[in-house]
């Protein structure tokens, strides 16, 4: 599927779904064969410009309850920096300041860069962040790169200490999946119930019948969600 795209200050961003959304999926049991996104070009605000093609295999049945509750411990980092119509020493400055930060804390750190010129860069002038914020050369509230990585970096660590399986973007997705697999029990693990968490489970109690057990850990500060899915299944698959 070739969707028109643009990263922008309020949804993750397109790398985000690529390196954690789509490893998230297959813990759910859509098959790995086949699931796939490539950016084909960068798309900024205003104008965008961007291009992806998202590829996501069929699953047969249905999806598969799970038990994800060992959030683990961090071993490694791995990020991405993009850049697009600008001097790729904004980037590379970026990256410096990230990694001064977290390489005091382990040493496995790895950013790789994807920088965009012409046609593949959108139709904006742009340096980028993610989903948290991005600075233009026409845009009257300039941000220095050094203070974009550290931003960034700052970021991260935050979701690391709020704790989960999951950083807070994913949790209404998270809740949904497990709401749509079968009747059987899923347990998962989050930090701080997030706004848009919380309304995603009204939506999933309304429309879909199915209430979570939420249970807060003090010991961790974090909650235990658990719910029997509501039995979803692929009616339209092929019968052989």
């Amino acid at each position: 599927m070739l969707k028109k795209w643009r990263s922008d200050s309020k949804d993750p961003s397109v790398d985000t779904f690529k390196s954690a959304t789509l490893a998230m999926l297959k813990r759910f049991g859509v098959p790995p064969e086949g699931l796939e996104l490539k950016i084909e070009s960068r798309g900024v605000p205003p104008h965008g410009g961007g291009e992806i093609i998202l590829s996501i295999p069929i699953v047969q049945d249905s999806l598969k309850a799970i038990s994800w509750i060992d959030e683990g411990m961090v071993k490694r980092i791995r990020g991405i920096s993009f850049s697009t119509r600008v001097s790729v020493q904004f980037e590379n400055t970026m990256i410096h300041v990230a990694r001064g930060i977290l390489n005091h804390l382990l040493p496995d750190v790895y950013i790789f860069t994807d920088h965009k010129a012409g046609p593949q860069a959108g139709n904006f002038l742009c340096i980028g962040k993610g989903r948290w914020k991005w600075t233009t050369r026409r845009n009257k509230e300039l941000s220095p790169s050094e203070d974009v990585g550290e931003q960034i970096t700052s970021m991260l660590l935050g979701e690391i200490e709020q704790g989960g399986v999951v950083d807070s973007t994913h949790q209404g997705l998270l809740f949904l999946l497990c709401a749509l697999c079968p009747q059987d029990v899923s347990k998962v693990r989050v930090g701080q119930l997030v706004p848009h968490g919380i309304e995603v489970l009204r939506h999933i109690r309304d429309f879909l019948g199915v209430k979570f057990v939420i249970k807060p850990d003090p010991s961790t500060m974090t909650v235990i969600l658990k719910c029997v899915g509501c039995g979803l299944k692929n009616l339209s698959r092929k019968i052989s």
